[in-house]
């Protein structure tokens, strides 16, 4: 089946959007620290129309990863393509124009200086296979050149729209801003009403940034936020992609019931070195037993909305209840600097919920959890981490350090 095929399955349905609601039925009001994303000059334009560039100020969110971390990229990051660039571009045309013409190997660098409008335009540029889109993200200080969107609304109902989706393998960004529309901490477009079957108000704000259906694609070096869907999903039900996503600041995407930094979709991923924070989900695996990965070497910052890492369970088809929740999951070197959630209501919140039993297993070693102590408890709310079951259940731990007292330097991020 072709990854079109899967992709209302892949988008996970309304199942998966209800279980935060569930859980904090009675919060009030809808909760938004921010302002959406606009520009001085552009406004939503029809899919129709192909955006110009747009020389005006466009409003942006600062990065908030620390800048002397290898964690989040920037400064620290010192690794490029390598080669001379065969296409310079600082324009929607211009990028439109590279992409066409690129091959396999060839590098497409935006300028520094560039605000690539893609509103309007989302999912319309095909990228090949090989092909890498770079910026200079930390070069002499430049921020990157930035690739926004302002749309707000995706015309196709709980279906999400990426700004990019791509089905070459070895696509590679590097070195880049990507911008959704909702510059904000949280937000729930139906105002937080605690009724899990009303949903609807959802549909039509799915708004992600970059889909692979290729596989080996990475994203490294790169500011992404603002989205309401996702930042990054990898695969589809029944097309199970590898990627790497590395050295990235991954922030600020918002939304309720979705809102993932790194939505994993089916496949194996390598997720590492990045800074993560104000993400609902940081890492949400769909909950295949083939969809695993490995998250090392990770700050996740004070400001979660939901538990940062990730694994849905999937109800099998053989009759019986069992949830399996992925397939191999290795969690381990990472911090995570919260014991309570920041919107809507500041609930303990744990950092890691596996929400079934792993095919294979799920290891969670030499991680730093600010929570006081070793989860007991198998399935309580607020511990370090919990598993949906009613006993651990291949899941193994061991050498983590609770507290906010710092560990030695081989337990938690690297730093």
């Amino acid at each position: 089946m072709s990854p079109e095929g899967t992709e209302r399955d892949a988008d996970g349905g309304l199942g998966r959007r209800n279980f935060l609601k569930l859980g904090t039925a009675g919060a009030a009001g809808l909760a938004l620290a921010g302002a959406t994303a606009s520009t001085a000059a552009a406004s939503t334009r029809s899919a129709a129309t192909s955006p110009s560039v747009n020389t005006a100020a466009v409003t942006t969110m600062p990065d908030p990863a620390p800048v002397d971390l290898k964690q989040g990229g920037g400064k620290t990051y010192h690794a490029s393509p390598g080669d001379t660039p065969e296409f310079h571009v600082n324009d929607f045309e211009g990028l439109k124009n590279a992409l066409r013409n690129a091959g396999d190997g060839d590098i497409i660098r935006v300028a520094d200086n560039a605000a690539i409008d893609m509103t309007g335009a989302e999912n319309t540029l095909t990228i090949g296979a090989g092909v890498i889109l770079s910026g200079g993200r930390g070069n002499d200080g430049s921020l990157g050149g930035l690739i926004y969107t302002t749309r707000n609304r995706n015309p196709v109902a709980d279906k999400p729209l990426p700004m990019f989706k791509t089905y070459g393998d070895r696509v590679r960004f590097t070195g880049l801003r990507l911008q959704g529309p909702r510059l904000a901490n949280y937000w729930d477009p139906e105002g937080y009403d605690g009724n899990p079957s009303d949903d609807t108000a959802y549909d039509n704000y799915l708004i992600g940034g970059i889909h692979f259906l290729g596989d080996n694609c990475r994203v490294d070096n790169c500011q992404l936020y603002g989205f309401t869907h996702a930042a990054i999903s990898v695969g589809a039900g029944s097309y199970p992609v590898s990627s790497r996503i590395d050295h990235n600041s991954i922030h600020n995407n918002p939304m309720e019931h979705f809102g993932y930094g790194v939505n994993l979709y089916n496949g194996e991923s390598v997720i590492e070195w990045n800074y993560f924070d104000y993400n609902r989900h940081s890492v949400a695996g769909y909950g295949y037993d083939t969809n695993g990965y490995t998250a090392r070497y990770n700050l996740v910052g004070e400001h979660p909305i939901s538990h940062a890492f990730d694994m849905h369970g999937r109800t099998q088809n053989d009759g019986s209840d069992t949830e399996v929740a992925g397939g191999t999951i290795n969690i381990h070197h990472n911090t995570f600097r919260f014991t309570h959630d920041v919107f809507p209501d500041s609930r303990a919140q744990e950092a890691i919920a596996i929400r079934g039993i792993p095919a294979d297993r799920c290891d969670i070693d030499n991680n730093w959890f600010y929570h006081d102590s070793k989860p007991v408890e198998v399935n309580k709310q607020g511990n370090a981490y919990r598993q949906e079951n009613e006993q651990w259940m291949h899941m193994w731990a061991s050498g983590n350090h609770f507290g906010r007292n710092e560990p030695s330097g081989d337990i938690g991020h690297p730093r």
